[in-house]
């Protein structure tokens, strides 16, 4: 037949080491992150009940995206999970697991990409500041879990190893 079948698997926001048990979407795009369209159908609402969705697709290299979303005026919220890539052959299966990351996590991962942005010159260093701030002004009011807990010292760790040991 040809067709490559694709399983994709949605962790849980608050224990990611489980399989999600609320209903997700899946969206599937090319590398270039268009969805993916073939024979008629668009890869970009697939249903994934209790955190789980199966189908058949074309031969390719995908990125996968799950995603809820809650009906607020004047437009609709999301929560995304973390994009997979996933390559797959003519007859081949393949499973993807999409992570869900603890919400705390979130404007930690942000206010470091923009401090990178702001070292690198792509985004000028008062607005990144004004971000950091209202980021970590944030997090101070955001109840921490095992989770992230076990993040930060991870982060820790890794700048006091870095540090210690730069690179070459």
């Amino acid at each position: 037949m040809g067709l490559a079948t694709l399983n994709v698997w949605v962790h849980d926001i608050v224990d990611p080491c489980r399989i999600s048990d609320e209903p997700w979407f899946v969206a599937v795009t090319y590398c270039n992150g268009n969805a993916v369209e073939w024979c008629g159908h668009t890869y970009w609402l697939e249903e994934a009940k209790c955190g789980h969705v199966e189908f058949q697709l074309p031969p390719g290299c995908y990125i996968i995206y799950g995603f809820q979303f809650f009906q607020f005026k004047p437009l609709p919220l999301f929560r995304l999970t973390e994009r997979a890539m996933v390559v797959v052959g003519c007859d081949e299966l393949a499973c993807a697991h999409l992570y869900n990351p603890p919400y705390r996590q979130l404007p930690g991962n942000a206010s470091m990409a923009v401090r990178y942005l702001a070292e690198t010159g792509k985004l000028q260093r008062d607005k990144v500041s004004n971000f950091v701030a209202a980021c970590d002004a944030l997090l101070a009011d955001m109840p921490q879990s095992s989770v992230d807990r076990a993040f930060d010292a991870l982060l820790q760790q890794l700048s006091v190893a870095i540090q210690k040991n730069p690179p070459k």
